[in-house]
């Protein structure tokens, strides 16, 4: 079901050969596009169209995970889609050139590509990409800028006729299995070029986040007041963190369960702002930061559970290529003949790690720490369970835990007073290894019930 307040159509793309001819031109035909009522609505064609409508094979078996990438551009915004099925969507590309990271995690074209609105550091590195990798649609607000970063953009745009032209409307555009809604955005002239950044409520299953460029405090107000947006597992924070890109209203409707932060390091702009954070904090469980993570992938899957893998983990040019962190069920073995039964009774939970503590890791034990989720309804008993990483630091539940249905318990290395839902491992140093490391979950009887990789 749509969201309400986003019209769905069953319209095909029109193919338009020449869309980009001069800056007048182009804003001339995004008018024309966003009176239409044949407007664009889905981006890949239904089941029973033919392959050869597509330009690329969909891969077999296909994956089972959306992947989220929050590239770490600096100071402004780049975020890979890459659905199960293969298709790729880069919402913004920062100010500089970001072929390395794309090269770099496989992306050898993008299906769509969203500027959400002209500033330099949301579409600088447009022009490199689509000089160098294929792109099959191109949508914008509809709205130019006078910068010379937007007149290489459009010269750009120019020289590729074959890339199909998309305004921002309110339409669903098909990802593979996800699906992008364009919520509205407020009337053309009436505000600046941030509070009619292009909204984007992406949806995997049970999976949803919202992407929303720079949009500050009016162009939120305005999609609260419309009732569009959905409760959420991933936020994009909108404006790097800064104090007028957030409400509360917006925060109470959104309701995120993990907050990431496109922001670069010693910016001047003093992002992100100690009221953002502090609000972040009291409404999601985890927030994350490129300029303290570097590069953030959150993997989400159907049933609305996610993992956050960040940093080298993500893209490696060291290793020059594509590294992805594992979560694994631990396979039984003749030593520990129980592990099957357990990884079929505990089949819902999810363990993931931030290893990386903001600043001195041994100085700030508590800001590294392990994270058990459970995605089933049902409570899971973990009393005289262990968690233990490679070099066998271990962390014993005390008698009586348990993650409730939907719920988790996060173990921070350091001290402090569990409260049911946090524990404690009492160290005073970092446990967990920057460079790699396994966390292994043992039940009460020693047998393993579950191991994630990273």
């Amino acid at each position: 079901m749509a969201t309400p307040g986003v019209r769905q159509s069953a319209h095909s793309f029109r193919r338009i050969a020449h869309p980009f001819f001069t800056v007048v031109a182009f804003t001339a035909l995004a008018a024309t596009l966003c009176a239409s009522p044949n407007a664009a609505t889905a981006l890949l064609p239904p089941p029973a169209l033919t392959q050869s409508y597509l330009t690329h094979p969909t891969p077999t078996p296909p994956d089972t995970v959306l992947r989220v990438t929050f590239l770490d551009v600096g100071q402004g915004d780049a975020v890979l889609l890459q659905a199960p099925e293969g298709q790729t969507a880069l919402i913004d590309a920062g100010r500089g050139d970001i072929l390395p990271l794309l090269r770099e995690m496989g992306v050898e074209q993008i299906d769509l590509m969203v500027a959400t609105h002209p500033h330099a550091d949301h579409i600088g590195g447009m022009r490199g990409v689509i000089e160098s990798i294929p792109v099959r649609f191109f949508m914008d607000n509809g709205e130019p800028h006078t910068t010379a970063t937007y007149r290489d953009l459009i010269a750009a745009l120019e020289a590729s006729p074959e890339i199909t032209y998309l305004e921002a409307t309110p339409r669903t555009i098909s990802l593979g299995s996800a699906t992008l809604e364009v919520l509205p955005l407020l009337p053309r002239g009436t505000t600046g070029h941030n509070d009619r950044s292009i909204p984007l409520v992406l949806r995997f299953g049970d999976f949803t986040a919202l992407l929303s460029g720079d949009s500050e405090v009016r162009q939120l107000t305005h999609l609260v007041g419309l009732g569009v947006v959905p409760e959420l597992t991933l936020l994009k924070a909108a404006h790097h963190g800064s104090d007028n890109g957030f409400t509360w209203g917006f925060l109470q409707a959104a309701r995120p369960r993990v907050v990431v932060i496109s922001v670069g390091r010693n910016n001047s702009y003093g992002h992100p702002r100690r009221a953002a954070l502090d609000a972040y904090a009291a409404t999601a469980r985890e927030t994350f930061r490129t300029d303290l993570h570097g590069h953030l992938q959150v993997r989400g899957f159907g049933d609305g559970s996610y993992v956050v893998v960040q940093g080298d983990q993500v893209a490696s040019a060291r290793a020059g290529g594509w590294r992805r962190g594992t979560e694994a069920r631990v396979a039984a073995t003749a030593t520990a003949g129980s592990v099957a039964s357990a990884l079929t009774s505990h089949a819902q939970l999810r363990i993931t790690v931030q290893a990386d503590a903001p600043g001195n890791d041994h100085q700030n034990p508590n800001g590294e720490y392990a994270t058990l989720e459970n995605s089933s309804a049902e409570a899971i008993a973990i009393g005289g369970w262990r968690l233990c990483d490679l070099a066998n630091h271990c962390f014993r539940f005390p008698a009586g835990a348990t993650i409730e249905g939907g719920g988790r318990v996060v173990v921070h290395t350091g001290s402090g007073q569990a409260d049911g839902e946090r524990f404690y491992m009492g160290r005073r140093q970092a446990v967990w290894n920057n460079d790699g490391d396994t966390a292994t979950l043992y039940d009460s009887k020693g047998a393993t019930v579950l191991a994630y990789s990273y």
